[in-house]
């Protein structure tokens, strides 16, 4: 089998008005109209007011970070950000890059995300320094999002989402991105494709007025763009055309990704409706006795799901191994569970004291890796990796 973790999605035809793009005279290749063309689809595909297009879905999460960061007023007492122990590790970088406390907990077995019982009791006995939570949508299930919102009302605490592995997810019949002010990806190996890209949703204008400028240099002019009010922004002993309002980064893309990325999600109802379909023939033939997948049509969660997991039961090691070799030589690609238990990594064990505190993570870790899903993945290749799976 030839089995990659993900395919281009790009045709021939594709590559023609790519290419006519790129030759028009009249096209802009940096940030321009097309980049706001496609916020203003995918703000209206997510079911959220504004959409801010980056660079990548880890710009995305350092802008998040630093808005949190410079909108705190008490940040040495309120400095806790809660992260989930399982998820990729710049989902959590750029919360430690800005000085905040990283607090990690165990995910769930039923979703993959924040153990919601165990984020209550911490949160009920430390909610006093936690600045945020910020859990993560891992490899593109849904997560049942009412609990959040209860710890949001009750403790007055803010939420934000990583849903970069969760371009199409939903809760409750709206997207998963549309709840929380989140964060996606739209790079290649990923379910909608810009080639590079990625996104912050929100519902509110002070943040999306902050990330807009500080995702160009911080300059206040950035606005314009948007035809969005700037007077509170300006400064009249410099230039407007160089007024760095605050310290910001080049985070922005290019209209050649919005314009590749807008093809893209043209097709997206055939990539959610072909991705349910391969993942539901996965979930009906593997041998459940051997391998743990979460329950499938949770209520109110449609899981449009980012890869294939292939965990294995009952502590069986050589079961683990016997699967990892049986897609090497299937030349079947995989990876670990993203970034596995992020306490067994170089740059987080520093962070993590009670590894008997994760045992969800570990056994994650040390017991599942996942192999690619896209539209085009052959049901028969499926059938056959299962039915070798099984067999083992």
């Amino acid at each position: 089998m030839n089995w990659p973790l993900n395919i281009n999605n790009f045709n021939y035809i594709d590559r023609i008005k790519i290419a006519l793009f790129i030759l028009s005279k009249k096209n802009r290749w940096t940030q321009d109209k097309e980049v706001k063309s496609f916020e203003k689809k995918m703000a209206k595909f997510i079911g959220c007011k504004y959409a801010v297009f980056v660079s990548s879905g880890s710009t995305a999460n350092t802008l998040i970070a630093q808005y949190v960061k410079d909108k705190s007023k008490n940040f040495k007492e309120k400095n806790k950000v809660i992260l989930p122990s399982t998820t990729w590790q710049t989902s959590c970088s750029p919360w430690v890059r800005e000085g905040f406390n990283p607090i990690f907990i165990d995910v769930s077995m039923d979703d993959f995300s924040i153990d919601k019982n165990k984020l209550i009791k911490y949160v009920d006995q430390n909610h006093a320094s936690i600045a945020c939570i910020f859990p993560t949508s891992l490899i593109g299930y849904s997560q049942n999002l009412e609990s959040l919102k209860q710890i949001q009302d009750k403790y007055k605490i803010p939420i934000y989402i990583d849903n970069c592995e969760n371009n199409f997810g939903q809760f409750d019949n709206k997207n998963i991105s549309s709840y929380f002010t989140s964060s996606t990806s739209t790079y290649f190996g990923h379910q909608l494709q810009s080639i590079e890209g990625g996104f912050i949703f929100t519902n509110n204008l002070e943040e999306y007025e902050y990330f807009i400028i500080n995702r160009n240099h911080g300059m206040s002019r950035s606005l314009d763009l948007y035809g969005l009010d700037k007077s509170k922004y300006i400064n009249n002993n410099v230039d407007p055309l160089f007024d760095f309002y605050s310290f910001g980064n080049n985070f922005r893309n290019t209209d050649l990704n919005a314009f590749i990325g807008n093809l893209d999600l043209n097709r997206v109802d055939n990539y959610i409706n072909k991705r349910i379909e391969k993942y539901n023939l996965f979930y009906s033939l593997l041998d459940k006795n051997k391998y743990y997948l979460p329950e499938n049509n949770r209520p109110k969660c449609k899981d449009v799901p980012f890869c294939l997991p292939i965990i294995v039961k009952n502590n069986n090691l050589k079961l683990h191994k016997s699967a990892k070799e049986l897609c090497c030589s299937s030349g079947v690609e995989y990876r670990p569970i993203i970034s596995g238990f992020l306490g067994y990594q170089t740059c987080y064990t520093k962070y993590f004291s009670k590894l008997y505190d994760y045992p969800n993570s570990i056994y994650l870790h040390e017991y599942g890796f996942y192999v690619g899903l896209y539209p085009n993945l052959s049901l028969r290749y499926i059938k056959r990796l299962v039915n070798d799976l099984n067999n083992l």
